[in-house]
């Protein structure tokens, strides 16, 4: 099975079947001995006994708002007999005890949730000696270290679950968590992942999802959930920028695979009954979105969530991502908390009006949609992240698309296995060892151009600056070198699924510019400053998230000593769009480049 039957109607029953036909084909799994369930292999940075049991946890992100809601999934009864053996400490499938930064740390907050949202309900489940192991194997949270990041927010579901249901719960942690989760805002909604550079989906589908459960159930004089609400509100007019008219969402950052969460904040605001953007706006942009997902080859031959993004693919994946993983998705499924008769549901959808470009000056995004409304591109400057798989491709690019996705480096031997889409590659080899920006680098962001300056080698200085005119955008690249060097500026990246020998008859190449294009996308590149080599490269298969073969129009420049310019353009999009000629003009004080009527100036001091 490729995909499931797109959505008809918007009835809560609507939503309940699509839950049911993607958990569903997890029953036959439960007929398999062990801690959770196993239906795939693959390893993590824990073991497999813990990822087993995630597979058992984490369909309960949609299992228990559609109880909630009131409606009980006809297996519940079975997940909950195979966690109760594994908060058992004396039967063979107990979990285990958890360590410091453990995943079954994670794992706990869909119980924090259940004891939040439905706790009188969930705990009907459990007799009194159940629900004391229930607490005790829970507790374990307050016993033990976690990152200080979005992890946070596990420890308070679970204080605060307790505190509801009349459980002990540590009162210290609970204050001192959310004193933390406060300190990570910034301003306009926007947090940053605990890390000072790091700002990705986790904003939404964690610390705002989260948020607005917490805000749901608290009392009504709780300062932390009116604060929650606050930020909520602020957050959704800019983050509902980041979804085209498709209902797509712009991919960048870690966590991709876990796919529709992209849109979970907005069913969270639902849930929660708070109306970041009108109750149609959010309805169209849940609903439309998992559409999209539906129409997507996410799914094994027998109906499974695969890890990967638009296919199945490990290769851009984290390493705490194992077959159970993509289940996360199933947070957007939290508005089945309301009610059938709630006046949500008989609300028809509308899709929200969006600007053409969003300045978001504390997440350091430029976000631009172009004049059709069928893709989103988002620009950044002065993300960082350290700890995870391929950081440099999913933060430090200089523009995501919500059409054409970005790519992964699955080597370093040639550009080909760098596939260096909508980034800049410096080698001190013409052939082999290139390398894209990755470091925490002096940026701006207006709502004209990104600039960063950073330092691939000793010796090397880079200032590049952007430029968007959705689809098309400007490069511009200033740098000093005391050794010779060699860049690759690579296009987007192209899908195609036809043989390569057949994919040259869609490239054009024209003196300083070339193009290639499928039957739905076009992408390109021109060279301004007629100092580079134009080569399409031809991505390594399944480096892309979203095709798994890819071309890259790229230029190429060998760079020797001294202070050099290179201006390029580029583009992404649709065969039937025509795209305005674009221009460069080089003057005595600035740099003034246009597309169409549009047109913008670059100070010559910024260079």
């Amino acid at each position: 099975m490729n995909h499931i039957e797109t959505i008809k109607r918007t009835s809560r029953k609507e939503l309940v079947d699509l839950l049911e036909k993607l958990v569903d084909p997890l029953i036959t799994h439960f007929d398999r001995e062990g801690p959770g369930l196993k239906f795939d292999t693959g390893g993590t940075h824990y073991s497999e006994t813990t990822r087993q049991m995630e597979a058992l946890f984490r369909p309960l992100w949609g299992i228990v708002p559609m109880l909630a809601g009131g409606t009980e999934y006809k297996v519940l009864k079975r997940y909950i007999a195979r966690l109760k053996e594994g908060i058992d400490p004396d039967h063979p499938h107990y979990f285990g005890e958890a360590h410091h930064y453990d995943q079954r740390l994670v794992e706990m907050a869909v119980i924090g949730l259940a004891l939040c949202i439905c706790g009188e309900k969930w705990l009907s489940y459990f007799n009194k000696k159940e629900q004391s192991q229930l607490h005790a194997w829970l507790y374990q949270i307050n016993e033990r270290d976690i990152p200080r990041n979005n992890w946070l927010f596990f420890r308070v579901l679970v204080n605060h679950g307790f505190r509801l249901n009349g459980f002990a719960f540590d009162e210290k942690r609970l204050k001192d968590d959310l004193e933390a989760i406060d300190s990570f805002y910034r301003a306009e909604g926007w947090y940053v992942d605990g890390y000072p550079d790091q700002i990705d989906y986790y904003v939404p589908f964690a610390i705002h999802f989260y948020g607005l459960v917490y805000a749901k159930t608290a009392t009504e004089d709780d300062p932390h959930a009116r604060i929650f609400v606050e930020r909520s509100k602020e957050f959704a007019q800019s983050f509902a920028c980041f979804f085209d008219g498709q209902g797509a969402a712009v991919p960048f950052g870690r966590s991709m695979t876990y796919r529709f969460a992209q849109v979970a904040f907005f069913s969270a605001a639902i849930f929660a009954e708070i109306e970041v953007l009108p109750y149609s706006e959010m309805k169209w942009l849940v609903v439309e979105h998992l559409k999209h997902w539906m129409k997507q080859s996410i799914f094994s031959h027998d109906g499974l969530l695969t890890v990967g993004y638009y296919y199945r693919n490990q290769v851009f994946t984290e390493g705490y991502n194992a077959f159970g993983s993509p289940y996360w998705a199933l947070k957007t499924f939290l508005l089945l908390g309301l009610p059938e008769e709630h006046p949500f549901w008989a609300i028809p959808e509308k899709s929200p009006e969006l600007p053409s470009k969003k300045l978001i000056t504390p997440a350091r995004f430029l976000v631009t949609r172009d004049q059709n409304n069928r893709q989103v591109q988002l620009y950044t400057a002065g993300l960082h992240c350290e700890p995870h798989t391929h950081c440099d491709a999913k933060y430090e690019k200089f523009v995501y698309s919500s059409v054409f996705g970005f790519s992964v480096s699955k080597g370093q031997l040639n550009l080909r296995q760098g596939a260096f889409d909508n980034t800049l590659a410096v080698s001190l080899d013409p052939e082999r060892y290139y390398k894209m920006r990755y470091e925490k680098s002096e940026y701006q962001v207006t709502e004209d151009y990104l600039l960063t300056n950073w330092h691939p080698y000793a010796g090397v200085k880079i200032r590049s600056i952007i430029v968007p005119f959705t689809p098309f955008h400007f490069r511009i690249h200033r740098i000093e070198t005391d050794k010779t060097i060699y860049l690759a500026d690579g296009s987007f990246a192209l899908g195609f699924d036809i043989d390569g020998v057949h994919m040259q008859k869609k490239m054009v190449t024209e003196s300083n510019q070339m193009k290639v294009s499928n039957d739905e996308h076009q992408v390109g590149v021109i060279d301004f400053s007629h100092h580079s080599e134009l080569e399409y490269v031809f991505g390594e298969p399944n480096s892309n998230i979203m095709k798994d073969q890819t071309y890259i129009p790229t230029a190429k420049a060998k760079v020797e000593k001294g202070e050099h310019l290179l201006i390029h353009g580029f583009y992404g999009t649709f065969v039937d769009d025509a795209i305005p000629a674009p221009s460069c003009r080089i003057e005595e004080n600035q740099i003034i480049l246009s597309v169409g009527y549009d047109e913008v100036s670059i100070p010559k001091s910024l260079l």
